[in-house]
């Protein structure tokens, strides 16, 4: 694997998440952690699964994982995108149960292909959400993490309250495109 393919593997994830500031040592490390209700220790141990998924979903043979995400809450993995057969999703599934530290897999990948506009329908989608939760006064946009596949949005994360879970909801209602909105947030317990 050329090396800047691995070095892409390692921080692109870590950018992606946040924890990259919490790393190098940031201003928005300090923002990224007050907002999010997992310590530092976990969201390091998160970014590392995603990353150990993703590699190991890409080093499988016959595994055309470019259009799987994988996001990491708790040690619990969700799948999400395309595969082309229901075979290579049980493997992804089961690739994913038996990595170190992964507590539990929750998969909401489809059997296909994405088409060209799809995908970047979604990632418009995906960025308009994101804005608005990074704009938004009541919720915090580092702590809630977005994936839109095919017009349905995918959050997890944690929020501090119920109004700010159905505050996040109703952001993402707004945005045009949207078709369906999986809620996978949780309330933090104080």
């Amino acid at each position: 694997m050329p090396t800047w393919r691995l070095l892409a593997l390692i921080t692109l994830p870590l950018m992606l998440s946040g924890c990259l500031a919490a790393v190098v040592g940031g201003g928005a490390a300090a923002t990224s952690s007050v907002n999010d209700q997992r310590s530092v220790g976990t969201q390091i141990d998160d970014v590392t699964l995603t990353t150990k998924i993703d590699a190991r979903l890409i080093a499988e043979r016959d595994m055309p994982s470019r259009w799987v995400s994988v996001q990491v809450i708790d040690g619990k993995a969700t799948l999400t995108g395309h595969l082309p057969t229901k075979r290579h999703i049980q493997r992804a599934i089961y690739i994913t149960e038996n990595i170190r530290g992964v507590r539990g897999v929750h998969s909401e990948l489809m059997v296909g292909k994405p088409a060209l506009g799809s995908i970047m329908s979604d990632s418009w989608i995906t960025a308009q959400i994101k804005s608005k939760l990074w704009n938004d006064e009541q919720v915090s946009g580092f702590s809630i993490k977005v994936e839109t596949v095919e017009g349905k949005v995918y959050l997890q994360g944690y929020v501090n309250t119920f109004i700010q879970r159905q505050r996040t909801k109703d952001l993402v209602h707004k945005v045009k495109g949207v078709t369906a909105i999986i809620d996978l947030m949780q309330v933090a317990k104080n």
